[in-house]
């Protein structure tokens, strides 16, 4: 019960009030469309991260994050910048992220890029920052 209440059991217990609430707003129908649209997009991008496999509150979190972000975005270059996968700015020694960085998102990309290829220490370092901000618990096992 306690994850029903989290909203970490579906992705879409998060996403449908913030549909819902567009549906119901007043706001122009330029905006609507803008933050409909991406609230689509990002529906899409997390059934590709639940068929890969991803936990369920990654995918809430990613949810949560983006939507708040869709809410606030007025511009169609806002948008953009929200609806990217946004990688973090490296300045030769450690990875900093910008305002729409989300960081379960990006610890999904470090985790994908791993399977390609053996990550550097940089991305190691980061990847494993990010997994100890998000899995506090679970990273005091491993590292």
């Amino acid at each position: 019960m306690e994850e029903l209440i989290n909203n970490e059991v579906d992705y879409m217990l998060v996403i449908v009030p913030v549909i819902a609430e567009l549906v119901a707003s007043d706001m122009p129908d330029k905006t609507l469309k803008l933050r409909l649209d991406a609230i689509k997009q990002l529906q899409t991008r997390l059934a590709c991260y639940k068929k890969l496999g991803y936990m369920e509150k990654l995918l809430c979190a990613i949810a949560r994050k983006k939507a708040a972000m869709i809410m606030s975005a007025s511009s169609k270059t806002e948008m953009e910048k929200v609806m990217s996968i946004r990688p973090p700015y490296f300045d030769g020694n450690k990875f900093i992220p910008d305002q729409y960085n989300v960081p379960e998102e990006e610890l999904i990309a470090w985790s994908q890029t791993s399977l390609q290829a053996p990550l550097n220490e940089a991305g190691f370092r980061r990847y494993k920052e990010l997994f100890g901000q998000i899995f506090p618990e679970q990273a005091k096992d491993i590292f």
